[in-house]
Parts: structure tokens; sequence; C-alpha cells
């Protein structure tokens, strides 16, 4: 007798034994399954962890051995367990199911599905004459999100009463299209967190600086310019941070992705009218600082000469 046969046979004998007893009886004759999972819902820590774990369960009412193939399902979850697995007579088999919810699943309810399916009883075939158990499970993805700021440079040095004035780029990665407020802000080095900023510093930045975030990720490059006191007695130093709408207040320079600022005393002095340092007329001219300072000392002594010979012909 070939298998098809085989099959057919014990489907009818199957089907005269269910005629024949009551529905009760019935029940513990016909192979099938019942399925359990511990959970019906199960949540995910992104963006941390992208795993989620639950316990399921396979139990075989009949006195004879069931195999049982297993299936899993989710338009978004990727969802994995064994194929298959064998329960003898009486016995209950657990089984542990693992679900994934990459970065780029978008945050909410995601239904997840677990089937078990009778295929032999007894060592026959029974496919074709057993149903499915099933279990859905509920997958809560959170909503989540990640920024950074990327400043270009490491230190912003600036004279005091000078406009502190940078370049910065903004990043961000999402499950969940939205947009965020990219703001300034100001802590002093040495405080644990912002509090209100120093006379003299002011946002003066001429435009909104705002990321959208589409398709997982978004960029924004924003220019800044704050001011900086100008009778500053002593160098200032600090930090500039880059932060979104979600976040109030910063934290220390050193617990947060910033930008260095110095605001140097402003220099007095010979220095300010340019005749000596870098860039001076003494430069310009092609001369060293001690020969520019002997061209003005006798510039000086040759003006006070004149000076004096117009004095005594005055008088004489």
């Amino acid at each position: 007798m070939g298998r098809r046969q085989r099959v057919f046979s014990i489907s009818i004998l199957l089907a005269v034994s269910l005629l024949a007893y009551p529905i009760s009886s019935a029940q513990q004759i016909f192979p099938s399954i019942e399925l359990d999972c511990l959970e019906s819902e199960v949540e995910f820590d992104l963006p941390d962890s992208e795993i989620s774990t639950i316990q399921c369960s396979v139990e075989n009412p009949h006195t004879y051995s069931e195999k049982v193939e297993l299936g899993y399902g989710s338009a978004d979850i990727i969802v994995t367990g064994p194929d298959t697995i064998t329960v003898e007579g009486g016995a209950k088999e657990s089984f542990e199911v693992s679900m994934r919810a990459g970065n780029s699943v978008y945050s909410g309810n995601h239904e997840v599905n677990v089937s078990a399916h009778v295929t032999e009883a007894g060592g026959i075939p029974v496919g074709i004459i057993t149903g499915s158990e099933e279990v859905m499970i509920t997958a809560l993805v959170p909503e989540w999100v990640s920024c950074d700021a990327n400043y270009g440079i490491g230190t912003l040095t600036v004279e005091a009463g000078q406009d502190a004035a940078f370049s910065a780029s903004y990043t961000c990665e999402s499950n969940k299209n939205q947009s965020l407020d990219v703001e300034l802000h100001l802590v002093t080095k040495g405080a644990s967190q912002e509090s209100m900023w120093p006379s003299g510093f002011n946002d003066i930045s001429d435009q909104d600086c705002r990321v959208e975030i589409s398709g997982g990720d978004g960029v924004v490059n924003c220019q800044f310019s704050v001011t900086t006191p100008s009778n500053l007695e002593d160098s200032w130093s600090g930090c500039l941070i880059l932060l979104d709408e979600r976040t109030v207040g910063s934290m220390s320079c050193d617990e947060e992705d910033s930008l260095e600022l110095v605001v140097n005393v402003k220099e007095s002095g010979i220095g300010d009218i340019g005749l000596g340092g870098n860039g001076s007329i003494f430069e310009d001219l092609g001369v060293s600082e001690e020969t520019g300072l002997y061209i003005i000392g006798g510039g000086f002594v040759l003006v006070c000469a004149i000076g004096l010979g117009f004095y005594f012909r005055r008088r004489g």
C-alpha cells in the first residue's frame, strides 16, 4: 500500500471513529495539540536592545506521540524559533521564541503570530487532516531618538567684546518621523550644569536650527553667533553645547559633547594702535620692531627740536 493510500485509509478510519464516538471521546482520538505562550505582550528596549524573547509550550493531550510543526509571522518584527518539536503522549514541551525589532522598525504596536500544526501522530502523517493552533502576541516598539553634534573644532578662542561665531552639524536617528528644534546652551567651566548665562553673553544667531528626521535619520547644518562681554578683567572659560528641544538644560562640559569657548581679556597698550605685534605698521613697512622704535624716537626728538626753534624765534 502506497503512502497516499495509507493516509487516505487512516483518514477514513479516523472519520468513522469520530462518527462512532460522542464528541468528548472523538476529541481524545483526533490528533491535536495545545499551544500556549506565557506572555501575550512584550516590549522592546530600543535603541539599547533589539531582542525580546518569550516562552511558549505545546502540550499533547493524547496517549500517542505527536510531531508538531511550528510557524511564526509578523509584518515588521523578525521572529525565530524551532521549526519542529516532538511531544510524547500526555507530555508538554517548552520552546523559546525570539523577536527582533531593528532600529528602523517604527514605533507602535506590532502583531506577532505563533502557530502549531500536528504533522504526525504515532509516526503516521496526519498533516492534511489537522488544523493549526495559533497564539497572537503584541510587540510594543517604543519611540527612540539618538542625536549627536559635530562642531568641527575643539576650541573657539575670541577676545572680550568679540562675537563667538561657529558652524556645526546636528545628526539624529529615530524610528519616528519628526522635527526637532536645536538650541544653543552655555556652561561655565567647572559648573555641574547649565545656569543663567553670564552678563554679556547672548545668542544672536540669525536663523532657526531645526533637524527633520525622516526615514530613520536626519541632519542639519547651522550657523551660530554669541556676543561676549567687553569689560572682562580675567579670561573666561566654558563651553557651547547643542541640544534639541527634548532637553531643557545641559550638564557639565565634561559630560556633554561640547565646543570649548575661551574669552581672553582685551589687550591694551601699544598693540592697540598697531605699532607692534603681528599685523602691525612695522610689519607692513618691512622693518623690525626695534628699528621702528628708533625711528619713532628720532622723529619725536626732531619734532621737539623744531618746536623749540619756533619758540625761541618768536621770543627773539
